[in-house]
């Protein structure tokens, strides 16, 4: 190599060096005051720098001696294209940084290089060497064809300071001497060698990024937590809290410091009372359960309001009342006892479903009972024996008046079956038979004779009676018009029908009868007098029902028929399938018909349209009465099959059947919320009472 080649190789190590003062014993001159930036210098300012310092030479030695010739770059400052690129060429091909010696010791100093591969970028290095002058000044291998690649924050082509480069190194120094690397034969890169503290830097930066990825980690999840102590996840719909967190962890203590408000200790009386009248019966009974505060607030007002919305109210028309019968809403008193009387309530419906009733058999009639009717008082039969007869509803059921001839002017006795025969089948849990009244007694409940031609003198067919006035209609083709409030005077007789009278129904403004005649006669029930007569049936008219100004006949022909009170004219037609009818229902709402005759099938028929909604089966025989209970979805009917059955309104599923509690045909049925009544061939009235010896029933009665 000339001289001036080995001069200008010298001035390019010169120039990529940082320069630190040394100890004064080496005799070097005083050290500098701050450190050389490279890439701040320019070409003559770096080459008086280097000539006024004496900067210490590092002499190339080339490891691969027998390898060829390589291609250098510029040998001078002047050569470079371009002054930064200059600079930037001489910090990529030379790495090495030099310290001055804490002491006079020969105390090996370490540093770490990351050489980089030109060709594959991201493969590093990390190097220790000793940085001793001799070793600086022989070099173990090639260094020249490296580029630098500092730690994060530094650029590629910007060499970090003194200061950095010693802060890294105490940092991340090994405690032991760890062997520089084997130079490679020929072209073949160093070996590093296998030291138990190489790689140290590496793996304490390693131990400390994982720390602080596991302190954010730590920090994520608590911070985590919070946000679900602050958001609980919400039913948007209901508005019920659902919180999903495991509360496996949660303390005593924490549990402690959860606040619950009782709603009913914040709010008034009168709001909770408003609030608790919304609720079922059940839910009621359970919100009762919860403390002594919530079972005061659950007061008398509250069990009215369950109460009435469970079962209604009473009918506040004067008109409609005189047709209706009990509903078991009680008497409008104050300071009643509202819980107690929806339980009393609540255990007769279940009996009810059980079918669970007492039979108490009214005697005394000496022929067939061909109709009744009553209410929470009086029960009133009509017979064959051409009496009418009114009992007492309640114990001892006695007989409290009769009403026609004389016992000693009946006709002769018609036939009884052993009235006080036990009845078969679903048998009643109880059976009371009052006792006959004695002859005393007899006359005084009968009525005095004044005139002979004011009484029926044939059978009593049919009656119906309400607040004021009792009609009976008779075989002997005439129908009377009783003042009930004034001892059950005679007041009118209705004639004009040609044949018995079979059927009888008013209300406040018209009275109407239907005959063997086959016509139905309107009469004003004030004056008595016939206002219309309907004619269209082709048989007997067995029975008729009124609901303002429309009426509805059922007949022998087999045809139902509905008829306007004021026209006089015939609006629909039901028709059963074979043979004739024998009675007819009209709801009081006026939607729907019930009949029922020979081919032992319930008709239910919608009173708009006239098309059948419904049959109800069951009976072996001639149906002969029907009542329909709208106020409790019930439909009570009685058979020449001698059995009483009940159905439901809705589905028409038959619930209760009573067979053979009579020894004869069924003639007339009706309910009530409590009782059935029943009139039977047998000579014999039937109460089949489903609220006998319920403790608190009279709460009911109204």
């Amino acid at each position: 190599m000339s001289p001036r080649e080995t001069n200008a190789t010298s001035t390019r190590r010169r120039a990529s060096l940082s320069f630190r003062s040394r100890p004064r014993t080496v005799g070097h001159a005083a050290p500098m005051s701050k450190e050389l930036a490279l890439d701040t210098w320019e070409e003559p300012y770096l080459m008086e720098i280097c000539q006024d310092h004496h900067a210490p030479v590092v002499e190339e030695i080339d490891p691969f001696p027998n390898a060829a010739p390589r291609r250098r770059g510029a040998k001078s400052f002047s050569s470079l294209r371009h002054p930064v690129d200059g600079l930037v060429a001489l910090g990529r091909r030379l790495s090495v940084s030099l310290r001055s010696k804490p002491s006079r010791q020969s105390i090996p100093v370490t540093e770490d290089i990351k050489l980089v591969d030109d060709n594959e970028v991201g493969y590093d290095h990390h190097i220790s060497r000793h940085a001793n002058h001799k070793r600086m000044a022989s070099g173990s291998w090639d260094t020249r064809s490296t580029k630098t690649h500092w730690h994060q924050g530094y650029s590629v082509n910007r060499r970090p300071s003194l200061n950095s480069v010693s802060a890294l190194h105490s940092f991340y120094a090994p405690t032991a001497s760890i062997p520089v690397p084997i130079p490679g034969r020929g072209q073949a890169p160093p070996v590093l060698p296998n030291h138990m503290s190489a790689g140290a830097a590496a793996r304490a930066a390693a131990a400390a990024q994982n720390e602080q990825m596991e302190a954010a980690r730590i920090a994520k999840v608590e911070l985590e937590n919070k946000m679900l102590d602050l958001k609980v996840p919400q039913d948007s719909e209901s508005g019920i809290c659902i919180d999903l967190r495991d509360r496996s962890d949660v303390s005593d203590t924490d549990l402690l410091t959860m606040m619950r408000l009782d709603p009913v200790a914040l709010l008034p009386a009168e709001i909770t009372a408003h609030i608790f009248s919304y609720l079922d019966p059940d839910s009621l009974m359970d919100a009762e359960l919860v403390s002594s505060a919530w079972f005061r607030a659950s007061s008398s007002y509250v069990w009215r309001h369950v109460f009435r919305n469970a079962y209604g109210r009473r009918p506040a028309s004067e008109t409609a009342s005189k047709l209706k019968l009990s509903s078991g809403l009680g008497k409008s008193i104050p300071n009643q006892d509202w819980k107690k009387k929806f339980l009393v309530r609540r255990a007769l419906d279940q009996r009810w479903a059980e079918g669970k009733a007492a039979a108490i058999y009214l005697q005394g009639h000496q022929d067939s009972v061909y109709c009744s009717q009553f209410d929470e008082n009086k029960i009133i039969t009509g017979s064959r024996d051409r009496t009418v007869r009114v009992w007492d509803a309640h114990y001892p059921w006695s007989c409290q008046k009769i009403i026609g001839p004389p016992a000693a002017r009946t006709f002769r006795r018609g036939p009884v079956n052993n009235p006080t025969a036990q009845a078969t089948g679903k048998a009643p849990f109880m059976t009371i038979t009052p006792p006959l009244p004695t002859p005393g007694e007899m006359t005084e409940i009968t009525a005095p004779l004044e005139e002979e031609s004011i009484y029926h003198s044939a059978s009593i067919l049919c009656l119906q009676f309400d607040e004021e006035i009792m009609v009976t209609g008779s075989s002997d083709f005439t129908c009377i018009v009783y003042d009930i409030k004034d001892d059950y005077r005679p007041i009118h007789r209705l004639s004009g029908h040609h044949a018995g009278v079979l059927d009888v129904c008013f209300d406040d403004r018209y009275i109407v009868s239907c005959s063997k005649d086959t016509t139905i006669c309107v009469w004003d029930r004030n004056t008595g007098e016939l206002l219309r007569r309907l004619n269209g049936h082709e048989g007997p008219v067995n029975a008729v029902q009124l609901r303002g100004d429309l009426i509805v006949s059922a007949s022998g022909d087999g045809v139902a028929k509905m008829w306007n009170v004021i026209s006089g004219q015939c609006v629909k037609e039901f028709t059963s399938k074979d043979r004739g009818l024998a009675c007819v229902e009209f709801s009081e709402d006026g939607r729907t018909i019930l009949t029922g005759g020979n081919d032992r099938i319930i008709y239910q028929f919608d009173a708009n349209t006239g098309e059948l909604v419904n049959e109800l089966h069951g009976h072996s025989g001639l149906i002969r009465s029907l009542h329909l209970d709208s106020a409790n979805k019930r439909i009570i009917s009685g058979s020449y099959d001698m059995s009483i059955k009940v159905f439901d309104r809705d589905t028409g599923e038959q619930s209760i059947n009573f067979p053979g509690w009579t020894t004869s045909w069924m003639l007339s049925v009706q309910s009530d919320y409590r009782r059935i009544v029943a009139t039977s061939q047998d000579s014999r009235a039937v109460i089949m009472d489903f609220g006998y010896g319920l403790d608190g029933i009279d709460l009911l009665e109204e």
